[in-house]
């Protein structure tokens, strides 16, 4: 998808995991970086992941920040919805008259998705980050999204991420 300019993935696993495995191999072959968290080895890690998937090591567990400018419905879709992802944090940049940005928001209001506005023509600080984000533009909406999945299918995983279509 070209809406997602970029990507910050977590993977909490362990080695023995064959599940694990295959989402790092996923991975590895978009040529997404990742930070690689083995469980058995960091506790604080461990009892994050326990904290949430009710009590269970449940690995893989991913976490991932993506960044996302002037999605289509079909992106944000494929991304929030059919990842079955849990949405820890949205937050759309936007101006108060893009049409686009109108839409995408209304979008998120249909389909119950919680977010944080940022008005980029109210807030210098913001359209500075939109604008580093974007290779100097303005460009408008721009979603930061905080997702989780545990235990994806490679669908699921690809979904999440943003990749194919």
């Amino acid at each position: 998808m070209e809406s997602v300019r970029e990507r910050q993935v977590t993977v909490y696993c362990t080695d023995w995991c064959p599940h694990s495995r295959r989402a790092k191999a996923l991975l590895e072959s978009y040529h997404i970086p990742y930070q690689d968290v083995d469980i058995e080895r960091d506790t604080v890690a461990a009892k994050q992941v326990e904290s949430w998937n009710n009590g269970y090591r449940s690995v893989p567990t991913i976490l991932t920040r993506l960044i996302v400018v002037e999605p289509p419905d079909s992106d944000l879709e494929r991304i929030l919805l059919k990842s079955c992802a849990r949405l820890i944090d949205c937050t759309a940049y936007v101006t108060q008259w893009c049409p686009d940005c109108r839409r995408t928001l209304a979008w998120l209001s249909e389909q119950h998705i919680p977010c944080t506005t940022i008005d980029i023509d109210s807030d210098a600080k913001a359209a500075d980050r939109v604008q580093a984000w974007n290779k100097g533009f303005r460009s408008v909406p721009t979603l930061d999204l905080a997702l989780r999945l545990t235990e994806p299918s490679m669908e699921q995983l690809e979904a999440m991420l943003g990749l194919g279509g």
